[in-house]
């Protein structure tokens, strides 16, 4: 059989005059594959999509996100509110899912990488909350700086102070596979 369409091969059959029979059978299947396609087409732009339906299944797959999320801020709230932490640490609630914030630099010492007391203290219950939280939750530790030196030593001092926490992450035994970390320097 030739590298030329059957497309080519019967046109070319009908030039010579011949009536070559060859292949004609496709010529017939390409027509039912397009009419099929064609028939298919036709009934998705005739069927429609209920939208209460979507929007229930949209509610339990997103409920089900948000309520364990919402359980587990909960959790650390109370453990905010028992250690008398507020003006320390803050919880959100975001798209990108739970954020726990640590403000005014009371997890590091200025211009230090080292965890502070406040973090071996006061901080490890929150962690050890992280730390049970079910495996499907990714944990991303996101290392800031104080400003104190140059822009290249704020990069690495950020990206230092998230990767101190990740190992203080891995002490409590949390799998490597679950944290991430990013170092913003003085951007953010």
């Amino acid at each position: 059989m030739s590298n030329n369409s059957i497309f080519e091969q019967v046109q070319g059959g009908r030039r010579r005059g011949k009536k070559s029979s060859e292949g004609l059978w496709l010529m017939s299947y390409a027509d039912l594959t397009t009419n099929l396609m064609a028939l298919f087409v036709l009934m998705l732009s005739m069927s429609q999509v209920s939208a209460q339906k979507f929007d229930a299944l949209s509610k339990v797959v997103t409920k089900q996100r948000t309520d364990s999320l919402d359980e587990l801020k909960s959790q650390i709230d109370a453990e905010i509110k028992k250690k008398n932490l507020e003006k320390s640490v803050a919880t959100e609630l975001g798209m990108s899912g739970l954020m726990v914030e640590f403000l005014g630099g009371v997890l590091f010492e200025q211009g230090s990488d080292k965890l502070s007391n406040f973090a071996a203290k006061e901080a490890l219950p929150i962690l050890q909350i992280l730390q049970r939280t079910d495996s499907k939750y990714k944990l991303s530790f996101e290392g800031h700086t104080d400003d104190v030196g140059s822009e290249a030593l704020n990069w690495s001092l950020s990206s230092a102070r998230g990767v101190a926490l990740l190992n203080r992450m891995r002490e409590l035994n949390v799998p490597q596979e679950r944290m991430s970390i990013a170092g913003f320097g003085s951007t953010r």
